[in-house]
């Protein structure tokens, strides 16, 4: 690749150098000019060798960090760039709450964006032309992002955007060209100086002692600088002969001692904790530990289709690593059961009158254990059984019985109580009448038809309760959970129907109205430890949560997204055969993590919820009404998810990618 600077596209430098990074050209005897620009800027198509096919443009990835020391692990890698186009050079806010990146949108122009994992939505930090930014990097205090800038017709140098909007400033004017930096304190840095060799410079900011030139340290280094956690001490990398290392300086002694040889061809590190360093070394992820000389594998992501793995960052909170990483083609997995898959668009008038009806206010908001919950539940019976599917509760009925109790409320809500699990329906029967709670799953299925795939299970649910009768907004005080998740309910209704009037599916399907989800997850975690088909043979779980309004970054009306996307083959296998469903867009709120299927993941079976929210309509909420839901967007998405059903019962079975099987709960959000 040909890398030139936006401003100065008289200046080739070979792909080598970009390819391998600037300093591995000067290592190797390659002159380049003191104005080429270290930060790799996207060359117009004109600029790259006719010669050569262009490589795949780098995206940004987000994976969850679970443990410490020698029982870290990573989580699977979720694209958060997922755009065509130049995306580098991560790095995290200092709350942990959104990442920047480099950005270049086609036009020439790189400047700062910042990923919030809230939102999801991402925008740049400030728009500036003619300059552009790279390697965004908060200041210890949050109150700053330093970035290299480079200016109209100048050298690229190191400044500072305010993150109040306020008018940014160029902390070093007379030091030039800067490639990249590190804080190490509130007024030293560690810079990247281009020249030949590059070099380490040392300059200090405060009050009149704003430096013309930095103090040279080392000679012929790498791109990666780092602050240690927990120190005013920085990382970076010694090049230079058969073997580079990653070196620590500290600025107050100017001492540099070496800690670790890195991997043959590898340059970007980051440090987890002040002890553990992750690199990236072609498809592989690997780690070291202070007081060893080896690297441990982390992972191999060549099964997420990466390859060229760089630039890395981990959030302040430890609990997610960025990198960069180059997407590679992958072979499709289409299925002969796709052919068979009903294409009737599902009736958006039934879809309507159910959802008016299972959001009613004489459901009383379906609190768990609730009278408006039984009144839910007989409804839901009814609608199976219309339906003509088979009862596959308890004792030949649509029902499993959950025993509960009632405890009191939180501290904060004194007189209010609160259903609670009980251990067993003998330990109910112990308990004074008066505290005795039941709920019930409603469970249906419709019987496979293979001889041999009828033992096995695909397993769709949904969760019918919701928070019940609370504190009026605007003299309302029932929480109809039309969306939350009435719509999912009324979902598996529509796609049982569908499913009864084409061909038998080859592996039963177990449709489950489950109880208890905003409570604790009382219905899902009764069902796992009295499974009423067995586990053993559930080959997958799509729980269907809050479908009722269209979220533009899953694409806008008749659309939806999938928790967990990367973590399994599911979202692949949908997509193959034309099931338009997306990686969810918020990765960073773990939507996985909140709902019934991360239960049933978390004993193996590949499960994942299917949503459209948009964090934009009401949730908890009296204002979650029928009469707001976007019923065309529900029965289009109703319809793409039975041909979905059809697919998993009759095609191939999900497997869990590396990884991504949850082990361990991931990190929730920042709150």
């Amino acid at each position: 690749m040909t890398s030139v600077s936006p401003h100065r596209r008289g200046v080739r430098v070979p792909t080598l150098l970009f390819g391998l990074g600037l300093a591995l050209g000067l290592a190797l005897g390659i002159t380049v000019p003191s104005n080429a620009n270290a930060q790799g800027t996207p060359p117009r198509a004109s600029a790259r060798p006719a010669a050569r096919s262009a490589p795949a443009d780098p995206d940004v990835y987000l994976l969850p960090l679970v443990g410490r020391g020698d029982a870290l692990k990573i989580g699977v890698p979720a694209n958060v760039s997922r755009r065509g186009g130049y995306d580098n050079q991560p790095a995290f806010q200092k709350d942990s709450r959104a990442l920047y990146f480099t950005s270049n949108r086609g036009d020439g122009q790189s400047d700062i964006y910042r990923h919030d994992f809230s939102t999801g939505l991402t925008a740049p930090l400030r728009a500036t032309k003619p300059e552009s930014e790279y390697s965004a990097m908060p200041t210890l205090d949050g109150k700053s992002v330093t970035v290299i800038r480079v200016e109209a017709d100048s050298p690229q140098r190191l400044a500072q955007f305010p993150v109040d909007g306020s008018v940014p400033t160029v902390l070093f004017p007379a030091i030039k060209p800067v490639g990249y930096f590190a804080q190490a304190d509130d007024s030293t840095w560690a810079m990247f100086v281009l020249g030949s060799p590059a070099t380490l410079q040392l300059a200090r900011t405060g009050a009149g002692r704003e430096q013309t030139t930095g103090e040279v340290i080392a000679r012929n280094v790498g791109r990666s600088l780092h602050r240690i956690p927990g120190t005013a001490h920085v990382s970076f990398v010694q090049k230079g002969g058969a073997s580079w290392y990653v070196m620590r300086l500290d600025p107050a002694s100017r001492r540099v001692d070496t800690l670790v040889a890195l991997p043959k061809g590898s340059e970007d590190v980051a440090w987890v904790d002040s002890t553990t360093l992750v690199v990236g070394s072609g498809t592989q992820l690997m780690q070291w530990r202070r007081g060893t000389t080896e690297w441990k594998s982390l992972g191999d992501l060549a099964f997420a289709n990466l390859a060229n793995i760089t630039r890395l960052a981990v959030s302040p909170n430890g609990q997610w690593l960025a990198l960069v990483a180059e997407p590679q083609a992958r072979t499709a997995m289409p299925s002969a059961a796709a052919a068979t898959m009903p294409v009737d668009r599902i009736d958006a008038a039934s879809v309507k009158r159910n959802i008016e009806i299972l959001a009613a206010d004489s459901m009383e908001g379906r609190m768990t254990g609730s009278r408006g919950q039984e009144r839910a539940a007989i409804w839901l019976e009814q609608q199976y059984r219309a339906a003509g599917l088979t009862p596959a509760g308890d004792s030949g009925t649509f029902r499993q019985h959950i025993p509960l109790r009632i405890a009191q409320g939180p501290a904060n809500a004194p007189g209010r109580t609160r259903p609670a699990p009980v251990a067993s329906w003998p330990a109910w029967d112990s308990l004074p009448a008066a505290q005795r709670l039941r709920t019930s799953n409603v469970a249906a299925m419709i019987r496979g038809s293979d001889p041999v795939l009828r033992n096995e299970v695909v397993l769709v649910t949904a969760h019918y309760d919701h928070i019940g009768i609370r504190e009026p907004i605007d003299g309302d005080s029932i929480n109809n959970g039309a969306d939350d998740d009435a719509s999912g309910n009324v979902a598996l209704i529509e796609m049982a129907k569908a499913l009864m009037k084409g061909p038998r599916p080859k592996r039963t399907i177990l449709f489950m109205s489950i109880t208890g989800e905003e409570v604790g997850g009382f219905g899902t975690s009764w069902y796992i430890r009295h499974p009423l088909l067995p586990l053993e043979n559930t080959v997958v779980d799509l729980n269907v949560e809050m479908i009722a309004h269209a979220d533009s970054l899953a694409g806008g009306f008749g659309k939806a997204w999938l928790t967990g996307y990367e973590r399994s083959t599911l979202g692949d296998l949908l997509a193959d055969n034309g099931i338009p469903l997306v990686p969810d867009p918020r990765p960073g709120q773990n939507f996985f993590s909140r709902s019934d299927n991360v239960a049933f993941a978390r004993i193996g079976i590949p499960a994942h919820s299917l949503s459209s929210y948009n964090l934009l309509t009401p949730y908890h909420s009296p204002k979650d009404e029928a009469s707001i839901v976007n019923i065309e967007h529900m029965a289009q998405v109703i319809t793409a998810t039975t041909k979905a059903v059809r697919l998993l019962s009759d095609g191939p079975k999900p497997t869990w990618h590396p990884g991504g099987r949850p082990d361990a709960p991931a990190p929730r959000p920042p709150r």
